[in-house]
């Protein structure tokens, strides 16, 4: 799909995956404590620029321990002269002091480049079925990625190297921090949309450059072909709607 937006994902970005920080009762989800993490990496590195946080959905499965989606967080940065070793401190002690008690966090860190396609196929093998954290390792330390755990069972890991294998394919999740989505409130033009990274189009591809979007104060667009993409339809008024969020 041409969506006509700028390709986000590069191979020299950093990706950061992260799972399993929560608990039931913790007052951060995962998805916040990636915001968090972004931000504090953002403000200890200057040379560091988190670009957004993106959601992957994993496998829901009664089998599979998870607090109440089974969704982990990966992070897009870019860091062209920061040490992939000075990040890991940075986020390993963060998580640390932020993951809940009785959560399994798990960390994952490398360049998109290192992403290797039995990562990827992980990544998406963990959205259908079981896999195991002993496999994880294993990718882990045949594509060079830094992958380790941080705290009660470490299962984690887990969803930390999955979340960055599906990124990197660039195909799936959505974003939970990107842009200014969280700050658009009613209606917005798509042309704000589209000067704020996100290309804007409909479910068969085509691409929308003029009109007007009813956020009701949600944008969450999606990962495809490597950029933000937020897909809407048109309703009765005129206005465009995102698909991805319930009527």
């Amino acid at each position: 799909m041409d969506s006509g937006s700028e390709r986000l994902l590069t191979d020299s970005m950093m990706l950061i995956g992260i799972d399993d920080t929560d608990t039931i009762d913790s007052e951060y989800g995962t998805g916040k404590v990636s915001r968090l993490l972004g931000a504090h990496l953002a403000e200890q590195l200057p040379e560091f620029r988190w670009l957004g946080s993106v959601r992957q959905q994993l496998l829901v499965d009664p089998r599979v321990p998870y607090t109440t989606h089974n969704s982990s967080a990966t992070l897009l940065c870019e860091v062209p002269t920061t040490s992939r070793q000075k990040i890991i401190d940075l986020a390993a002690d963060f998580l640390e002091n932020i993951a809940a008690d009785g959560s399994d966090p798990g960390l994952c860190v490398g360049r998109r480049s290192d992403v290797t396609e039995s990562v990827r196929e992980f990544g998406v093998d963990a959205a259908s079925k079981l896999v195991g954290e002993e496999r994880a390792y294993e990718l882990a330390r045949e594509s060079g990625l830094f992958l380790a755990e941080y705290g009660g069972t470490g299962e984690g890991v887990i969803g930390a190297l999955a979340g960055v294998g599906r990124t990197a394919n660039g195909k799936c999740g959505r974003f939970i921090e990107y842009g200014q989505i969280r700050s658009y409130t009613g209606t917005e033009s798509v042309e704000r949309l589209r000067s704020d990274g996100i290309a804007v189009v409909t479910p068969d591809g085509s691409v929308i450059e003029s009109g007007a979007v009813a956020t009701t104060g949600w944008v969450r667009p999606l990962l495809r072909g490597g950029s933000a993409v937020l897909e809407v339809k048109e309703r009765a008024d005129g206005r465009y709607r995102a698909t991805n969020v319930d009527d």
